[in-house]
This record gives C-alpha cells, structure tokens and sequence, in this order.
C-alpha cells in the first residue's frame, strides 16, 4: 500500500483505486486507514506498533511511605485531605499508602441506637419472656437471634 501511495504521487484516491485489483470493489482499505498508515511510516519509519510511553508512579515511593506512617503516628485522627496537603501528595495517593501499604483502614463510630432509662424495664419484661419460653422449650434460645450492640 506505501509503495503504491508513492508510485501515484502521493495520491489517496489514486492509490485507492490502483489498490482495487487487490481487494476488489468493496473490499480493502478505507482512506482513513490509509492516512494513518502513511502518517506513521513518514514519523516513525515503521508500521510496528509503538510502544506507549508509561508514566512513573512514584507517589507510593518508600520515602513518601515513611512520612505517612510518621504523620499517623503523631496524629491518628488526621483528615486524609489535610494529611495529604502537609505531605505535598495527593488525597488518593495518601489514601493508598494508608490502605495498601500500612494497612489501615477508616473507621467512624456510627450511633444507631441509644439505651434509654426506660429502656432498662423493656429489657427486663423481655428477659422474663425468654426465661419461661426457655423452660417450656429448650431448643429456644436456638431459634432466636441477640443482638445488643449499640456501635456498628
């Protein structure tokens, strides 16, 4: 296809048409394709795919890793943003040295429920419940879930 781009004078629609012998009338290339081809032979000097050029990740450096765990070790409840903008990093590249490379992971009490001082008779009318259906059957206390946490 280059050789015959060159033969017609760089010509796409000459070249296209002298390329109809090859693939037929519907079939080969379109002149799109064609384009691009000979855009990257007149930069590149090949039709090999180039390799794309890969950006170094550098945030999660082992320096960068030690002033993280130094600035947890001062202060724990430290916002990641403001955390990261001491540091000079990124919010997520604080983020993930905190999760991967330190292993630490967030936590915030959530309250879901409050015990009350009127609470304390329901539990014990509850409990007496429990107690005499217990005694009638003992596979009861199977068949019934408990739960008293107040934080999750």
């Amino acid at each position: 296809m280059i050789k015959l781009y060159y033969q017609n004078e760089c010509s796409l629609t000459q070249t296209l048409r002298a390329l109809r012998s090859f693939y037929g009338r519907r079939g080969g290339p379109s002149q799109s394709t064609l384009q691009r081809l000979v855009a990257k032979i007149e930069t590149t000097g090949s039709v090999k795919k180039q390799p794309t050029p890969v950006r170094s990740r550098n945030a999660r450096s082992a320096e960068n890793i030690a002033a993280v765990r130094e600035s947890v070790q001062q202060n724990p409840r430290q916002f990641i943003p403001r955390r990261a903008q001491e540091l000079g990093l990124s919010q997520t590249s604080t983020w993930q040295i905190l999760r991967r490379d330190l292993g630490l992971h967030p936590y915030k009490i959530q309250l879901t429920q409050d015990l009350k001082v009127h609470d304390h008779r329901q539990r014990r009318l509850f409990a007496d419940w429990a107690s005499n259906h217990l005694e009638e059957d003992l596979n009861f206390g199977r068949k019934i879930i408990f739960s008293d946490e107040a934080h999750f």
